[in-house]
C-alpha cells in the first residue's frame, strides 16, 4: 500500500457500499474527507511530540477526539440486518485473512522511513499519521474488549484512558522495530499481545496496591465496576444517557444533554431534547427493576461478537 493511498484504502474497507443487492447508505466521499482532517491532526500532534492516546484527549484536536470516541461507540451499536452477511464474511478465514493484510499493510505505511524520496511529503506523513493512528485504534478497541470482558480491570480502578496509554506505549514501541515489517510477522497480533501482557501487569500492579487500602475504595470500585458493565448492556443511547445520568455513582463530570449529544454523536444525533430526557426516566426505572426489563440490544454488536464466550 502506498502512503498516498491510506485513505482511500481504509475509507472503501470500513463499511461497504453495497451487501448483495442492497445498497449501503455511506457517503464515501465525506468519509475520507473526515478521514482527510483527523490526519492532519494526527500529524500535528505528532510535530509536537504528542503520543496518540494522549492527542485524543488533548480538546484541541477535536477531530481526533471525536474519531476516537466514535470508534468506541461503534462496537455498540447493534448490526443492521442488511450487513450481517458481510460481518459474517469477516470472520471466516478468508475475511480474517484479508483483515490481517490490511493491517500489515497499514504497519508498513506507519513504520518509521525516509521520506526524502517522496514528491509531496507533507500528504505522506499525513497518510502515515492516519496509518499509525488506525493501528494504534485497532489495538485499543481489541485490548477494551479484553479489559472489559474480565471486569477486574475496572475493579482495580482501570479506565478507559489507562488502557489508551497502555495500548499507544506498546504500538508506538512495536512500530519502530524493523521485524516487524518481516512477512512471516503478524504485526496487529503481536502488539496485542504484547499489550494484553503489560494490561495484565498493570492490573497486577493496582492489585497490589488495593491491598494497602480501605475496603470502602475497593467495595466503591466494584460498584461502579458492576455498574459499567450493566450499561455496556443496554442499547447505546440508553447507556451514554444512563451513563451521564449516574456520573456522581461512576466518578465521571455530568454533561448538559446538548453537550453529550455533541460529544457522542453515533450514539444521540438526531435525537430530540425532550426523547432524550424520556430515555434517560424510562432507563432509571428500567434498572431498577429484574433484568429482563432493561433496555438492552435487539441485535447483536461487534462488542458481543468480538468477546470471547
Amino acid at each position: 500500500m502506498e502512503p498516498s493511498n491510506v485513505t482511500d484504502a481504509v475509507s472503501s474497507a470500513l463499511v461497504p457500499s453495497r451487501v448483495g443487492a442492497t445498497t449501503v447508505g455511506v457517503d464515501e466521499v465525506e468519509l475520507r474527507e473526515e478521514l482527510e482532517v483527523v490526519a492532519q491532526q494526527a500529524l500535528q500532534a505528532r510535530n509536537e511530540g504528542l503520543g496518540l492516546a494522549e492527542a485524543t484527549r488533548d480538546p484541541r484536536f477535536d477531530a481526533l477526539r471525536h474519531f476516537h470516541q466514535d470508534l468506541r461507540d461503534a462496537l455498540f451499536l447493534e448490526i443492521p440486518k442488511e450487513l450481517e452477511s458481510w460481518v459474517d464474511g469477516l470472520q471466516q478465514p478468508a475475511g480474517s485473512q484479508s483483515t490481517a493484510a490490511l493491517g500489515q499493510a497499514l504497519t508498513a505505511v506507519a513504520h518509521p522511513a525516509d521520506d526524502d524520496d517522496v514528491e509531496d511529503p507533507l500528504a505522506s506523513a499525513q497518510q502515515r499519521a492516519l496509518a499509525e493512528l488506525l493501528v494504534f485504534e485497532a489495538i485499543r478497541l481489541r485490548l477494551l474488549v479484553a479489559a472489559w470482558q474480565s471486569e477486574s480491570f475496572e475493579q482495580l480502578g482501570g479506565e478507559e484512558s489507562d488502557v489508551d496509554d497502555i495500548a499507544w506505549e506498546e504500538v508506538e514501541a512495536i512500530l519502530s522495530d524493523p521485524a516487524v515489517l518481516l512477512p512471516e510477522v503478524r504485526p496487529l497480533q503481536v502488539m496485542f499481545a504484547s499489550a494484553s501482557i503489560s494490561l495484565a501487569r498493570d492490573a497486577a500492579e493496582r492489585a497490589d496496591a488495593l491491598g494497602h487500602v480501605g475496603g470502602d475504595l475497593r467495595e466503591e470500585l466494584g460498584m461502579r465496576a458492576r455498574l459499567r458493565a450493566a450499561l455496556r448492556e443496554l442499547r447505546l443511547p440508553e447507556s451514554v444517557l444512563l451513563e451521564n445520568a449516574l456520573s456522581g455513582l461512576l466518578g465521571n463530570d455530568r454533561l448538559g444533554l446538548v453537550e453529550l449529544q455533541e460529544h457522542r454523536p453515533v450514539a444521540l444525533e438526531g435525537m430530540s431534547r425532550q426523547a432524550m430526557d424520556q430515555r434517560v426516566s424510562r432507563g432509571r426505572r428500567a434498572l431498577a427493576r429484574a433484568e429482563s426489563a432493561w433496555p438492552r440490544r435487539r441485535r447483536p454488536a461487534l462488542f458481543d461478537l468480538l468477546r470471547t464466550p
